[in-house]
Order: structure tokens, then sequence, then C-alpha cells
């Protein structure tokens, strides 16, 4: 099967594009003809050889969690599933080989749903990865509700442009930080407060504007010191969902009774299937995405390195 992979890590040069061997269906999997794959920052951090202590990888490694397709195979002890269903999916594991940049790939059943009705195989492939981490940081973690207030960080972001309308659909209050040139765009997701993060501070209007600091911060930064500005602009009982890196040292933490972690995303097929209602109800937007073919990953990570994207990069692999 054609599949982009990597022999080692390293910098998005290692990606290849070639052939590889079909991957097996497990007992618990359904092995799926791919359509498209959704390209996320953790792709190419794995790529490049971080988070080596939490995720093992077995070379060569062909990357990507998201997916969206058609089901080939079912695996011996799957019941709610058969060939041909149009699917969407997390495919993550903790020991990575066999991802979505590829014609095929096996799924775990359990962290599938169907493809909402609405949504071309290109859309839902920028469903399930970003969702499934921004419903459970806004709602299982950060609790988040009516007359709550939250700054969604990098808001036209792969996870920023989801959760927006997430936490306006929460009833939330939406303070969000975007460049001039996203801030229409940001602001049509429901964002109530855009903050200009290239020409005025965030801690700074957030705490001009709340003083005693927001209910949550969706932290998707790194360094500059964010990491302890979230921290900052958190109320007192509040909390930090840190998407890329842990909390940081910080006595405030304790003493100030916030909640903050490092929330990984869980694969979870009966979420993302009432998500998946909520996107095919037009209740929640379908994601804004960018298609690139299979053989232009190499461009789609140094764009995703580069944090200027806008919505969610796909790679279109088979037109089913």
């Amino acid at each position: 099967m054609r599949a982009v992979f990597y022999e080692t890590h390293g910098d998005a040069q290692v990606l290849q594009v070639g052939e590889l061997d079909k991957p097996a269906c497990g007992p618990e999997q359904v092995l799926v003809e791919v359509a498209a794959a959704g390209v996320n920052p953790i792709d190419r951090r794995l790529r490049a050889g971080e988070l080596t202590e939490y995720i093992q990888r077995t070379f060569p490694v062909v990357p990507g969690f998201d997916v969206s397709g058609r089901i080939a195979e079912v695996g011996t002890a799957v019941t709610d599933w058969q060939v041909g269903d149009e699917i969407m999916g997390l495919a993550f594991t903790w020991s990575i080989q066999h991802g979505t940049y590829a014609e095929f790939a096996p799924v775990d059943a359990a962290a599938i749903a169907p493809k909402p009705a609405n949504a071309s195989f290109v859309q839902a492939a920028g469903i399930p990865l970003v969702s499934l981490t921004a419903w459970q940081s806004l709602l299982e973690f950060g609790q988040l509700g009516p007359g709550k207030t939250v700054l969604i960080q990098a808001g036209a972001g792969g996870v920023g442009s989801v959760a927006i309308p997430m936490a306006k659909y929460l009833g939330a209050k939406v303070y969000t930080t975007a460049s001039a040139a996203n801030a229409d765009y940001v602001k049509s997701l429901g964002a109530d407060v855009v903050i200009d993060y290239q020409n005025e501070s965030y801690e700074a209007v957030i705490l001009a504007a709340e003083p005693e600091g927001v209910d949550l911060v969706l932290e998707a930064l790194l360094g500059d010191g964010t990491d302890e500005a979230a921290i900052r602009i958190t109320k007192t009982g509040g909390a930090v969902a840190y998407m890329n890196n842990e909390p940081p040292n910080m006595a405030d933490i304790a003493n100030r009774n916030i909640r903050a972690e490092f929330i990984h995303h869980r694969a979870d097929g009966g979420m993302l299937a009432e998500l998946g209602a909520l996107y095919e109800q037009g209740v929640l937007p379908l994601p804004q995405t960018e298609t690139l073919p299979l053989e232009s990953a190499v461009e789609a990570h140094l764009r995703s390195e580069s944090r200027r994207t806008c919505g969610k990069l796909v790679l279109s692999i088979n037109d089913l």
C-alpha cells in the first residue's frame, strides 16, 4: 500500500513516500480504507523524537492519528460495525507504527464513529483529535458552563477553532488570541473578545477585563513564559488545561487551588459520535480544512511547524 513513513527521528525531510505492507486487522479493530488523514502538531513532534517517555515507536512509523474512510475489514471480536461503513476515528495508541498517512490503517473499533452525513471525508478527517481534545478539556476537565469565562489560546489553530464554538455552545464567555489577519475568522466562530497577541499583552487585557481571572485557560502555546502566565490569569479555584506541556512549578497552583494538567486526548468513539451528531445538526460548525495530497506530507509538517495554520490541514489519500 502507498504510505508516508519515517525510519528515524528528524526534521520533516525524514518523511518518505513509498510502499509498505498492508497492516493486519486485530480482533478488536477495524481496518479502514483511508480517504483522508488529519495532520496534527503531535504528528511532527513524534517524528522529531519528542514524547518518547510517553509513546513508543516501532520503525518504520506511519504517522497520523486522525482518519476518515470506509471499513475494509472487521475484527473477529467486533459486532457493531460492517464492511463499507463510512467512519471517522482517532487511531491513537501509546505504541505507534501503523498510523493514518496510508491507504489502509487499523483502528480500535471503540475509537471510531459514523462520519457526519453533512461532512465530506476531508472535513471528517479534521474532526476527531481536535474535537475530543477540546471537549475533554472544556467540559470534562474545565467544567465549563453558562456564566463561566475561558481564554482559548491560538483561536485560529486546530484545537482553538473547534474549542471556540464548543465553549459558546456550553454558555461561556470566550476570550481568544489571534493575529489581526485571523480576527474576523475567530469572531465568526463565536469569540467574544479577540486579543491581537502581536500588538498587545493578552495577560494585561484579560486581567483588565477579569480582575479575578478567568475560570479556564486552554494553553496551546509553548515558551516565552506562557505556561506561568496561564496560572496568573486564572481565578482562584479555576483550571488550566495545558495542550503541549506539563504545568509549571508554581506555588500559586496549590495556594490558589488551581487545577492544572497536561491534557492528553483520549480516544472515545461514543463521545466522538455525540460530537459528530452536533456537527451533523449544525450546532457546531464543521472545521475549516485545507487539503494537500499524501505526497505533500513534508509540506504539511513544515506548515504545522510554522504555527501559522488556520483551521485544519488534511491529507487526501483515497478518492472514495
